[in-house]
């Protein structure tokens, strides 16, 4: 089968969690099918020029033109308001050519196309796949269909409907009802939402949850650890560094147990500098490391616990998934996908981020069991560890995927 996946940002431009699974998935795929990644770019980026390339791992990327500013990134952009909100305005009004992806699509001649991450490419992608007759199995990670921020959080608050502004910027595909698809939601979260917001209704829906990275990905020395690896308890994040993630409650939270407990946070990820400046300032004094962004086995290799504290919906984060592969507990918020995986697999705590104290209470409660009894009492404490099928050869990931996306070309 030809298959053209769709990530918007690729490889060697930064990931986050949905370009990860897409480059996860053209390696896995493309050993069995013909695969080409189509993504942005823009004429002279020297990350992501326009054109062809081979990319390690035998990976075909092209890039087309992306009419706009700047090309989109994992991470929220630096750029002030006014010209954020242009970019915004650029896009919603159509920052890719549907005529230029139209002609690549009869010219490749494909069977399916694939969309991992392409919010930012819509309606042009569904137009295009339309008039070259190519049918389209759409990945959803995020709300970025519904939200120009993908995380439907606005004001310190979760929108259970698109506000005035995203609706005006979502019109073009905000009546879209899914006839002829097959789209995958990565958290039963995730699917209601769109549910309850009458997008996609008619499309053929799957779940599946991110338990999509190969067993050779993981780092073996970490893998199912059983004993700390620091002298002090220490509590990892890893993440963007913004208002929707819980930063600043995961920092008040533990500046209140800190003060009279050996313990340790080690923040990491990218944010805002202004963002990132006002959270050094409110932990100066305690024990929190902020490592910027590293790779996340420097954390995981730190960490006795893992620490979630999303206000938002989170769909489904990668932690949930990479945390008990490597031994370690999750302790998380009950929103979003969280609870898909936290409840079924006994793989952490989860506590309600609207009630005061709630978080502080968990972290209490761990170091009170102190680092070395923590290790010992591990499976009785969360017995979803020691048998968690988090891989994807563990999970037959790929072989279901395959199925859908075989069921999805056929349709």
């Amino acid at each position: 089968m030809k298959i053209c996946i769709v990530s918007q940002t690729f490889a060697p431009q930064e990931e986050g969690g949905a370009e990860i699974s897409a480059r996860l998935g053209a390696v896995q795929l493309g050993q069995r099918h013909d695969v080409t990644v189509l993504a942005l770019g823009k004429a002279g980026d020297p990350v992501a020029p326009t054109g062809e390339r081979q990319l390690p791992g035998g990976i075909r990327l092209v890039r087309i033109q992306w009419n706009n500013t700047y090309l989109p990134l994992p991470r929220k952009s630096s750029v002030g308001l006014i010209r954020r909100a242009g970019w915004h305005l650029r896009t919603a009004l159509g920052a890719v050519c549907p005529q230029e992806l139209t002609q690549f699509l009869i010219r490749e001649k494909f069977d399916l196309i694939y969309a991992q991450n392409s919010s930012y490419m819509q309606p042009a992608l569904f137009i295009a796949a339309r008039q070259a007759n190519v049918p389209i199995c759409l990945h959803l990670r995020d709300y970025g269909l519904l939200c120009p921020k993908t995380s439907m959080f606005r004001n310190g608050q979760n929108c259970e409907r698109p506000c005035f502004d995203c609706s005006l910027l979502k019109q073009r595909v905000s009546s879209l009802n899914g006839s002829g698809m097959t789209v995958i939601a990565v958290s039963e979260a995730l699917r209601q939402r769109f549910a309850d917001n009458g997008l996609l209704q008619d499309a053929k829906w799957h779940v599946m949850h991110n338990t999509n990275a190969a067993e050779s990905s993981f780092e073996t020395s970490l893998v199912g650890r059983r004993e700390p690896k620091s002298k002090t308890f220490t509590f990892g994040y890893l993440g963007a560094i913004s208002e929707e993630k819980g930063i600043g409650d995961l920092l008040q939270a533990f500046s209140s147990v800190c003060d009279k407990n050996d313990a340790r946070l080690v923040l990491a990820g990218r944010g805002r500098e202004n963002d990132v400046k006002k959270l050094k300032k409110r932990a100066a004094g305690k024990a929190v490391e902020f490592t910027g962004f590293v790779p996340p086995e420097n954390v995981y290799r730190q960490a006795d616990v893992m620490v979630l504290p999303s206000r938002w919906h989170e769909p489904q984060s990668r932690i949930l998934i990479e945390a008990p592969i490597y031994g370690l507990p999750v302790i998380g918020t009950m929103r979003g996908g969280t609870t898909e995986i936290i409840n079924q697999n006994q793989t952490g705590w989860l506590y309600d981020p609207d009630q005061p104290g709630a978080l502080a209470d968990l972290l209490t409660k761990a170091i009170e069991i102190g680092q070395e009894q923590w290790w010992k009492q591990r499976d009785t404490l969360f017995p979803g560890i020691a048998n968690f099928k988090g891989t994807a050869e563990q999970s037959d990931y790929y072989g279901r995927l395959e199925a859908v996306l075989l069921s999805a070309a056929a349709r």
